[in-house]
């Protein structure tokens, strides 16, 4: 990834449902109160725990997204919490929701946003054609449906 892509991943703004951003504000709330919680427990000798380690990335990564979320219009665009179903090269058709970063999950169907695939739909409407700059290559996807 060249320096540009990097700079423009970082200052992109993250389109969600209304629904994914009162999700979001809720697990937000959940996750400041377990950190402050778990961090008051500290292991013996202030050693701290993996599961506070991981909550406590885990609401860093949130509060990213929630400082640059966008809330989008009901038909808008691909957008955290909707389904988009796009078409690569080969003609082969793919259907799965956009998760917030970190939640991907291929097994279930979720493209993480800040994914390769995810990041390339994000904003992207049916018709659209996107580039997607995968670790494997880039590969373009026809945007099918946003749902």
């Amino acid at each position: 990834m060249d320096a540009s892509t990097n700079s423009r991943r970082a200052t992109r703004t993250w389109p969600m449902t209304p629904e994914a951003w009162s999700r979001l504000v809720d697990e937000v709330s959940r996750l400041r109160r377990d950190v402050a919680v778990m961090a008051g427990a500290e292991g013996e000798d202030g050693v701290v725990q993996l599961p506070f380690a991981q909550a406590a990335r885990r609401l860093e990564t949130l509060l990213d997204a929630q400082v640059r979320a966008e809330i989008v219009a009901e038909s808008c665009c691909a957008a955290i919490g909707r389904r988009a179903t796009v078409r690569d090269d080969l003609g082969d058709a793919l259907s799965f929701a956009i998760v917030f970063p970190g939640d991907g999950d291929p097994g279930q169907g979720w493209v993480s946003a800040d994914s390769p695939l995810g990041a390339a739909v994000l904003g992207a409407h049916a018709g659209d054609v996107v580039e997607v700059s995968a670790p494997a290559g880039r590969w373009s996807a026809s945007i099918v449906a946003v749902e």
